[in-house]
């Protein structure tokens, strides 16, 4: 990327710092790792972050647990 602070900041928006699994899941807020807030939804087995589905949940990382969205999310525009 041209602009490294944005990339930083579009990549740090899909990152939360606790490791929950998809069942763990509240609706509600969540402060992504860029500081941002993420909206996180769960109903039945669908869960949502944003306006993006997650497609894969729960594979567990050396680091922490991964669930793949359906979506890229666009953090919002720094002031």
């Amino acid at each position: 990327s041209s602009d490294p602070a944005k990339l930083k900041d579009l990549l740090t928006f899909h990152v939360v710092p606790v490791a929950a699994l998809a069942k763990d899941v509240k609706n509600g807020n969540v402060k992504a790792l860029n500081g941002d807030t993420l909206a996180l939804s769960k109903a039945g087995e669908f869960v949502t972050v944003e306006n993006a589905l997650v497609t894969t949940a729960d594979i567990v990382a050396s680091n922490g647990v991964v669930h793949i969205i359906d979506t890229v999310l666009i953090p919002p525009a720094k002031k």
